[in-house]
This record gives structure tokens, C-alpha cells and sequence, in this order.
């Protein structure tokens, strides 16, 4: 069993999953003290196997497993096996499961402070393929803006999100409706940077922008976009840098890895 953790604290013993077994519990997992310093933390049937480094704040995806084929306990940790396996005697866990406690004599104790999600528990060992996948966060888009297109100014978020707003010097460029051989030496025209068109910007105070905030910045996060430099009032060719293997809608045919204009054989 296993789940994504963000502990908020990581003195103490702590515990993320566990399943009552009378007054105590047939497994535990979570964080213990190692030392000087914490470590992850999965117990069953007598073993403990510890191992990585909670650090509060940071997420992590913790899971412990138990193989009866073996008889023992693994710990693994955003996907990688931790600790040492240890051989174990499994309990009869017959009570309840637990999140974020476990049982002991005097009852509850070991409380998680900090944030679990997407707890999931198995019925036979996962294997290295399931592991991975398990310990893999999907990133999720916040925003996307093709910038091929900005009616009234706008150019749309393309889920529906906040549009960006032109500002003076910039624009939306789309390809002509009817534009030059692409195979032409003498063919000089602009070209859509990708898909139906791109945001040009003059460099002086051209900017697009939302009304609001995008991106959380108190976390993790991600920001990337696709840019071609050009000179002050230059032209590129066809063939110039950034071009290659674009397909070109217009002629419905892709550049099979040589830029527009290229007659290279």
C-alpha cells in the first residue's frame, strides 16, 4: 500500500497507513526518527525497513509492501527501492485501516501532521512497471495559448482559461491565404512559427498578458514556450532556423526533416 505525502513536520514518529491489529497495528507506514536525523519508515509482522530523506514541504510517494512468496518487507520511496529488505511474520490485522494514526495500548498515537493523497492499497506485491507509474505525477496543464488567433484583441486560453490580452507592439500572425512555392528559391515570406500562426512582438513595448494570476509560484512549477529571435526590421526566409519539419497546411505535405525552401535531394 502506498500514497503521495507532504509532511509538514518530520521530527517524531509519524504515520502515514496503518491497520489495527487488537491494541496494536499490523503495519505501519510513515516517517520515524533514524538517528540524528528522519527516514521512511515501513513496519510489519516484528520488521522495520527504513530508509530516504523526509524533508518537510516536499512531496513524495511512499509505499510498502510485504512478499509472502519471500517473507519479507520492502520500503519504496518516489519509485526506488530504500532501506534493506528485511524478513517479517506477517499479523492478523482484523481491525480497522488507519490514515494518519496508529493504534497502540493507551489507543491512537503517531499523528500525521501534513497532506496525503491518492492512498491506494493492493492485494499482491506491485511490480517495478505498476511502481513507477504509481510514483509518477501527472503534470497538469494550467495554461495553453496557441497564439493563432486574438478576436477584439484577445488571444483565447485554449480549455477556456483567462485569454491574453494584446498590448500595443504586438500582434498575431497568420499565413497568408495564399502564399508563395515553398520550393521557389526567391520565396521570401514568413512563416507561422507553429500550427496556423504566432504572437510577434516589436521589442519595444510589445507584451501580451492575463487579468489574473497563472501559475501558483508558492510550489513547483513549469513555464516553456516555442520563440524564434529576429533581427530589427528583418525578414526571414523561408528556410530560415526554427522551420524544419513544420507541416505546411497549405500545400498538405510535411517537409520531411529539411526546412521550407531547402532542394537539397
Amino acid at each position: 500500500m502506498g500514497g503521495w505525502v507532504r509532511p509538514a513536520r518530520v521530527d517524531g514518529t509519524r504515520t502515514v497507513l496503518s491497520q489495527d491489529a487488537g491494541t496494536a497495528r499490523a503495519f505501519t507506514l510513515g516517517l520515524t526518527p533514524a538517528g540524528s536525523r528522519p527516514a521512511w519508515s515501513f513496519s510489519a509482522g516484528g520488521a522495520r525497513v527504513a530508509g530516504g530523506l523526509p524533508e518537510a514541504g516536499d512531496w513524495a510517494y511512499v509505499l510498502g509492501q510485504y512478499d509472502a512468496e519471500t517473507g519479507t518487507v520492502r520500503l519504496y520511496v518516489n519509485g526506488r527501492e530504500v532501506g534493506e529488505e528485511t524478513a517479517a511474520v506477517p499479523v492478523a490485522g482484523e481491525g480497522d485501516f488507519q490514515i494518519g494514526r496508529a493504534r497502540g495500548v493507551q489507543g491512537y498515537r503517531d499523528r500525521w501532521q501534513g497532506e496525503i493523497g491518492d492512498v491506494r492499497a493492493f492485494d499482491r506485491i506491485v511490480v517495478p512497471g505498476e511502481l513507477t507509474a504509481l510514483a509518477t505525477r501527472t503534470a497538469l496543464r494550467v495554461g495553453h495559448w496557441a497564439l493563432d488567433s486574438a478576436p477584439d484583441g484577445l488571444s483565447p486560453e485554449t480549455g477556456g482559461g483567462a485569454p491574453l490580452k494584446l498590448g500595443a507592439g504586438a500582434s498575431v500572425f497568420r499565413l497568408d491565404d495564399d502564399p508563395c512555392d515553398i520550393f521557389d528559391p526567391d520565396c521570401v515570406q514568413d512563416w507561422p512559427l507553429e500550427g496556423d500562426g504566432h504572437l510577434g512582438l516589436d521589442g519595444v513595448s510589445g507584451h501580451a498578458a492575463t487579468d489574473a494570476p497563472v501559475v501558483d509560484t508558492a510550489g513547483s512549477y513549469t513555464v516553456s514556450a516555442r520563440v524564434r529571435l529576429t533581427g530589427a526590421g528583418a525578414r526571414r526566409r523561408a528556410g530560415g532556423s526554427g522551420d524544419r519539419a513544420r507541416p505546411d497546411r497549405a500545400a498538405g505535405r510535411r517537409l520531411r526533416g529539411r526546412a521550407p525552401g531547402d532542394r537539397r535531394p
